[in-house]
C-alpha cells in the first residue's frame, strides 16, 4: 500500500526530523563500522534533513505573511533577510535569528555545517585514519572533527533542539 502524499507543512517538517533522527541512529548503530564515505554521506544528510526542516519552516510562515521570493531561498541567512526587505516581523523568524547569532546555539553550528557544506571544499575535511607518516595525529586528536565523538553528540543535540524549535513554532504556522 503506497502512502497518499499530503500538503500538510506541519507534518512534512516532522517527517525531515524524523529521517533526520533514523539517518543518525543509523549512523551512529548500523553503519558503526562503515567506510568513513558512507559515514560522512549519512551525516551530510542528517545535516541537511534538519537543516531542510528549518527552512521549511521559514518557507511556510513566508507564505503566511507573503514574503515575496521567498519560495526560492534556501538559506536561513537569505530567508530572513527576504523578511527584514518586507518589513515582516514573524516570532519564528525573530527565534531563529537570535538562534544563530548566538555562537553557543546549536542552530548556528547546524547553519555553519551546511554553509561548509555548500562550498567548494565541503568534504575536504573528512578524517585521515592514523599512519606513521601522521602518527603524532593520535595525541591531538579533534573529538569534534567529522565523525569523531563530539560531532556525533552535537547531532543528537542538534536534532533534539531542531525538533523543539520546530514544536515551539508550529503554533505559528497555519495547518489545514
Amino acid at each position: 500500500m503506497s502512502r497518499m502524499v499530503r500538503e500538510n507543512t506541519v507534518s512534512g517538517l516532522r517527517e525531515r526530523i524524523y529521517f533526520a533522527q533514523a539517518m543518525l541512529r543509523q549512523l551512529t548503530h548500523d553503519q558503526l563500522e562503515a567506510t568513513p564515505t558512507i559515514r560522512l554521506a549519512l551525516r551530510g544528510a542528517v545535516i541537511f534533513h534538519l537543516y531542510s526542516a528549518l527552512v521549511g519552516m521559514i518557507r511556510q510562515s513566508a507564505k503566511t505573511y507573503q514574503v515575496p521570493g521567498a519560495d526560492n531561498l534556501f538559506s536561513l541567512a537569505a530567508l530572513e533577510q527576504a523578511f527584514t526587505d518586507a518589513g515582516v516581523e514573524a516570532p519564528e523568524v525573530a527565534v531563529l535569528a537570535q538562534a544563530r547569532k548566538d555562537r553557543d546555539d546549536l542552530l548556528a553550528w547546524l547553519d555553519g555545517e551546511m554553509q561548509t557544506a555548500l562550498g567548494a571544499a565541503g568534504l575536504a575535511r573528512r578524517p585521515a585514519p592514523p599512519s606513521e607518516a601522521n602518527a603524532l595525529n593520535l595525541m591531538a586528536e579533534d573529538r569534534y572533527a567529522p565523525l569523531a565523538e563530539g560531532d556525533l553528540e552535537r547531532l543528537f543535540l542538534a536534532s533534539s533542539r531542531v525538533a523543539e524549535l520546530v514544536e515551539h513554532c508550529v503554533g505559528y504556522l497555519e495547518e489545514w
